[in-house]
């Protein structure tokens, strides 16, 4: 029996799941902008991405920190720049994993998001589309204050999707957030690749 047919609540990751990674090119970009070298910048853009994903960090506050841990200043206007860029790399949908959220969805079962990601990003989510209307709950770092693999990230998804952790499936690509949820008592497939992960769950 496919796993996903004895499962009655599912809990999706966003970035490496429902949308494509956030591409070379895409740093690339992001690194010219600001005027940082490309590997200097990947560095700093990943050191302090936890707490801007928290809420911890404005926008403002975490693009001064990756410029001034580079040793470069950037003016207000460029850090919306960045801000707007970076959002938009982050929104390259995965048709084939948002069709089987619709299928999971008419066959009854209940459905979640569970990311970290920061305000800006999920406030573009928002106001542009309608993907957040997919899901019976969603849970974002940022209006928690928790990133995963903090356990009150998973318990604030849960109470919010209602189905019982042995009865949920949660799908992440990065296996300490899999071993989070796996720790609150759900089920966890690390998401590697797509078509992978959708013959084995029988989707």
């Amino acid at each position: 029996m496919a796993l996903a047919s004895t499962c009655q609540g599912f809990i999706f990751d966003f970035g490496g799941v429902l949308v494509h990674h956030q591409s070379d090119a895409d740093q690339t970009r992001l690194a010219k902008l600001a005027g940082i070298p490309n590997e200097l910048f990947t560095e700093q853009y990943w050191r302090n991405r936890l707490n801007y994903d928290r809420g911890a960090l404005s926008a403002s506050e975490y693009w001064r920190d990756v410029a001034e841990r580079s040793g470069v200043t950037l003016a207000s206007g460029l850090i919306e720049q960045l801000t707007e860029l970076d959002s938009e790399s982050w929104m390259r949908f995965d048709s084939a994993m948002w069709d089987w959220i619709d299928r999971l969805r008419a066959r009854g079962k209940r459905v979640a998001m569970l990311s970290n990601m920061p305000r800006d990003l999920g406030e573009a989510l928002r106001t542009r589309t309608q993907r957040l209307n997919s899901f019976d709950h969603v849970t974002l770092s940022y209006e928690v204050h928790a990133v995963k693999p903090e356990p009150a990230i998973y318990e604030h998804c849960l109470e919010g999707l209602g189905t019982p952790p042995e009865q949920t499936l949660f799908l992440d690509d990065r296996i300490e957030n899999v071993q989070g949820a796996e720790l609150y008592g759900m089920r966890g497939v690390q998401f590697t690749n797509r078509d992978d992960v959708l013959l084995l769950l029988g989707a």
